[in-house]
């Protein structure tokens, strides 16, 4: 106990000070243990804060405390708490040093206020960044639509012209035209596919596709673009993969397309191996492995991450063409197929890409139409080929308009009626029967998708089935879900081509 009383006086002699004053204010006595006030002085001479001394002293009955007052001697600064306890012969004033207590919750406040100063910021910049990820993908989807209507011009125009009459210069200069137009409609598809993956609309459908057909039109039109370019092209397929796989096919080729095209861009010399090896296979699961290996040019190692962020492309002696989405887009089209894109690389030796992929192989049964039934199909097909088939156009872009009437018109085969008000097609189709309705989905007065809705809850069962091919400028899935679900039977979506066209009319017309 003797220890523990020294420790206390101790503490006492260090941090408390005690001062006996009358109610005048004159000093009695005082221990100056932090402060020396002389006996006999005023309390209210010694510090302003004891200035108004007669005012504090009738300010309370018996007891006051105040905490957090700033006292300096000399030229220590000390943060007390200060007590005032009435006595008979005046007033107890007791200073309790509390400094090092309120600098530690001084700096703890300060702490927690720029904590929650920066989860502020934080917020402040997510919400910034989230507002100009909005603008920028409402951007460009509206940048997508605007688009698309020129482009669909453009390109049928050309198309229409290359079934003329040319000189020899002339065809050349058109096919500069048709390559141009190419190219914007694949850079219009990379950007609205960069947007679709970063906001999360792209969505994987997964569908028996033949395995063997995509490798045999990858080798076909590499083999071709390769040759074109002075280069070798070779495919090596597994024999063990099977002939057809359930996945995104679409998906899947705009994959590889893009890691070819790559590949054909940075080779200026030797060859490109497309390779496809099955790595496992287990139940109707598989696990395919898919290369592309070439002898180009070859990427540095600190430059083999930026490759895969948009719109980078590396600066090379010779610049090639191009805005640095494909690999982009490579990259975030095999995590969204769960999977992802590695490469190994040497500067002048190549490149190779690769990414090992799950895919399903579904058990599939071809059923052979009976004879006598494929040959009245056939007969009634070339019945129905002989008769001209009634089609409503509803369209209010004039050059849209202009370059499908003549495209259907130059088949010889249909009768075409035009309509470019939207509340007039449900007048015009009890008027006349129509074989296939072809429709723009944003049309004055109304949309196409909400007359589709309309006329699919037609009691007429002539007029409720009459098939219907949407067109429109909105590339984005959601959206063309959400026109299927309307009632149309399929979306073209601009700009397309005539054999496009010309498909969906052969699918759905009877």
């Amino acid at each position: 106990m003797a220890m523990i009383e020294k420790y206390k006086t101790e503490h006492l002699a260090k941090n408390f000070q005690f001062v006996l004053v009358d109610k005048q204010g004159n000093v009695a006595e005082s221990d100056n243990t932090l402060f020396n006030i002389d006996v006999d002085s005023q309390i209210q001479d010694w510090h302003p804060f004891f200035e108004n001394f007669s005012d504090l002293l009738s300010s309370f009955k018996d007891k006051l405390h105040i905490d957090c007052v700033h006292l300096d001697s000399g030229n220590t600064q000390y943060i007390t708490d200060i007590d005032f306890e009435k006595k008979l012969d005046g007033m107890l004033i007791k200073v309790h040093n509390l400094t090092s207590y309120y600098d530690n919750f001084q700096t703890m406040a300060q702490s927690r206020n720029e904590s929650a100063i920066a989860s502020e910021l934080i917020i402040i910049k997510n919400k910034e960044f989230e507002e100009r990820e909005r603008f920028k993908n409402q951007f460009i989807q509206n940048f997508s639509h605007e688009l698309r209507n020129p482009m669909m011009s453009m390109m049928s125009i050309t198309n229409l012209l290359a079934k003329t009459d040319l000189t020899p210069s002339q065809k050349q200069l058109l096919e500069y035209v048709q390559e141009g137009n190419e190219h914007l409609k694949l850079l219009l598809e990379d950007i609205l596919s960069i947007s679709m993956i970063s906001t999360g609309r792209l969505k994987l459908e997964n569908k028996t596709f033949n395995l063997h057909k995509l490798f045999d039109l990858l080798r076909f039109t590499y083999a071709n673009k390769a040759k074109a370019n002075g280069l070798k092209f070779d495919a090596k397929i597994d024999a063990r993969l099977p002939e057809t796989a359930e996945g995104d096919r679409l998906r899947l080729y705009q994959v590889l397309t893009n890691l070819l095209d790559n590949a054909l861009k940075y080779t200026d010399a030797g060859s490109i191996t497309f390779t496809a090896t099955l790595n496992q296979k287990w139940g109707n699961k598989m696990n395919v492995r898919f290369e592309i290996s070439d002898t180009g040019k070859g990427i540095s190692t600190e430059n083999q991450k930026m490759i895969f962020e948009s719109f980078s492309q590396l600066n090379h002696t010779n610049e090639k063409d191009g805005v640095g989405l494909g690999l982009a887009i490579v990259n975030g089209l095999v995590k969204l197929m769960g999977s992802e894109i590695k490469l190994t690389s040497e500067i002048d030796k190549g490149s190779m890409f690769y990414f090992d992929l799950n895919l399903k192989t579904p058990i599939t049964q071809i059923k052979k139409a009976p004879l006598q039934k494929t040959i009245k199909s056939f007969a009634q097909k070339s019945k129905a080929a002989m008769e001209k088939q009634k089609i409503l156009l509803v369209e209010d872009d004039e050059r849209i308009q202009t370059i499908l009437l003549k495209t259907l018109i130059d088949s010889g085969n249909y009768h075409v009626d035009i309509i470019n008000d939207g509340g007039k097609v449900l007048e015009q189709v009890l008027d006349t029967d129509y074989d296939l309705i072809i429709m723009d989905v944003h049309l004055p007065n109304t949309t196409g998708n909400q007359l589709a809705r309309l006329i699919r809850d037609f009691p007429i069962k002539k007029i409720k089935n009459v098939p219907i091919i949407g067109i429109t400028a909105d590339a984005f899935e959601d959206n063309i879900k959400g026109y299927l679900k309307d009632g149309m039977n399929t979306i073209l979506s601009k700009p397309f081509s005539d054999s496009q066209l010309t498909a969906a009319i052969n699918k759905y017309i009877k």
